[in-house]
């Protein structure tokens, strides 16, 4: 083995590692940033639209509970 061969495994080598680290590193941010999203952060995240659905569907099932038992009352 001459030593430019030697040279070219180094290469690439590096160039796989460098590959495979780089992939790794993209996919650690892209978690972070995903944890970011279903932390509350005052009102952009999206755990805190997540939070506001929640609300509006439980007050809008209680007036329609309210207004069915109406119904039933009226009969």
């Amino acid at each position: 083995m001459n030593p430019a061969e030697i040279v070219g495994i180094v290469v690439a080598c590096i160039s796989i590692l460098t590959a495979i680290l780089g992939g790794m590193l993209w996919l650690i941010r892209a978690q972070v940033a995903m944890q970011r999203e279903f932390k509350p952060n005052g009102g952009a995240s999206t755990r805190d639209s997540l939070n506001r659905i929640e609300t509006d569907v439980r007050e809008i099932r209680g007036k329609v509970d309210d207004h069915i038992d109406w119904h039933m009352d009226h009969k």
